[in-house]
């Protein structure tokens, strides 16, 4: 049964409507938002600049779209363009793993809850065995 009293705009139903009206109102705002954060951070460094540099190196003063120049030339030095596929910090934690497995692995509470024990009856033990063994080598040495 058709429900003729449904009114639509452009010929899309309500809710149909109300959400794209929603969906291009935040494209609206997270663009202004990422213009005041650009201009911001902008600022941002046009002011640091100004006050760090011609005192520090003796460098002339900037102006904003000068700083706004820096800033992406500095993204493009420093992080390329484009967008990178999977985790960029793997590289340094294979090659931390390949190194010290023992560092990357993951250790379970309940595997450190004996602890205590095991010091006290096989650690100590085997702690004063390699002191003495340690001891035993310097003698060997200054002797020989």
């Amino acid at each position: 049964m058709e429900n003729s009293n449904v009114h639509t705009h452009w010929g899309i139903e309500p809710n149909r409507f109300l959400r794209f009206l929603r969906i291009i109102g935040l494209v609206i705002l997270g663009l202004a938002f990422a213009v005041v954060f650009a201009f911001i951070f902008g600022l941002v460094v046009k002011l640091l600049w100004n006050w760090l540099m011609p005192a520090l190196f003796g460098l002339g003063k900037i102006s904003y779209w000068q700083a706004f120049g820096i800033v992406i030339l500095a993204k493009i030095l420093f992080s390329g363009f484009g967008h990178r596929v999977g985790d960029r910090h793997e590289p340094f934690r294979s090659r931390l793993r390949d190194r010290w497995p023992f560092f990357t692995e993951k250790v379970e509470r309940k595997d450190w809850s004996h602890y205590k024990d095991f010091w006290r009856d096989e650690g100590k033990a085997a702690f004063e065995d390699y002191v003495r063994k340690v001891e035993e080598e310097k003698q060997t040495k200054k002797s020989g």
